[in-house]
């Protein structure tokens, strides 16, 4: 998405922060209504349901959602931290953009995580047997690729990089990731079709559960940093092509 697309805006009621009185009944049941509006709320921002630029209020979230105002304030400050939102103590929220030079440095730093993970992961020394839902997601990917289904294979690989975190076994890693790879998903959206067929990912990807099957940790992070390399060369030339300063 351009700097220049018009904004879609949410309804524009003004919306203080702070906490009132009358919803103090509300708070017993507030952290599993703010874990469902924080949920539900990121998804519409991923979706691209609220855009870049969509502004609205805490009510107009309350009302949609139908959860009271506390768990939506509750979910939103979890979402300014994770710089998708800002908050305006009287104008509600604004879903923020990610600029171009942010997303490069977002790829970056999710590539050495990753690597981090294969080392753990490796580490671990697991049996063959747990293996298997990687090797689906990369037969999944070939699979794609030979159809031709961007969307498929766009599934698929993100499930395989989910579970190359998963298996590292560190949960903290794990949700630091999440936060990032969250934060990717917009380019993902936007590039996916104007990228080139992604035959030599697949090759790398299949290469690299090899190297992981077996052992080799060297292998893996060879492979590993050269596929993202590519990647991020892909990236930083479509974004540079089309003129793309914020996504």
């Amino acid at each position: 998405m351009t700097s220049s697309q018009s904004v879609t805006r949410l309804p524009d009621e003004k919306e203080s922060f702070s906490v009132d009185a009358s919803e103090g009944l509300e708070q017993a049941s507030a952290p599993s209504n703010a874990a469902r509006a924080y949920n539900e709320i990121k998804q519409r921002i991923l979706d691209n349901v609220y855009p870049v630029g969509a502004t609205g209020s805490v009510q107009e979230l309350a009302d949609a959602l139908g959860i009271s105002r506390t768990p939506i304030r509750d979910a939103l400050i979890r979402l300014e931290e994770e710089r998708l939102v800002a908050l305006s103590p009287r104008h509600g929220f604004r879903v923020l953009p990610i600029s171009a030079a942010e997303m490069i440095e977002i790829y970056q730093i999710v590539g050495a995580l990753e690597l981090l993970a294969i080392e753990l992961l490796i580490g671990r020394r697991l049996e063959p047997q747990v293996f298997t839902p990687l090797e689906a997601a990369v037969t999944a990917m070939e699979a794609a690729l030979d159809s031709g289904d961007r969307d498929a294979w766009a599934q698929s690989d993100a499930r395989f990089h989910q579970l190359i975190i998963a298996l590292s076994g560190s949960t903290r890693l794990a949700q630091t990731v999440r936060q990032f790879l969250d934060q990717t998903r917009r380019v993902r959206d936007l590039t996916l079709h104007l990228r080139p067929a992604p035959e030599q990912s697949t090759k790398s990807h299949r290469a690299l559960l090899t190297a992981i099957v077996a052992g080799d940790a060297p292998a893996a992070r060879e492979l590993h940093h050269a596929q993202r390399q590519r990647s991020g060369t892909e990236l930083a030339h479509i974004l540079q092509k089309l003129n793309i300063r914020h996504l």
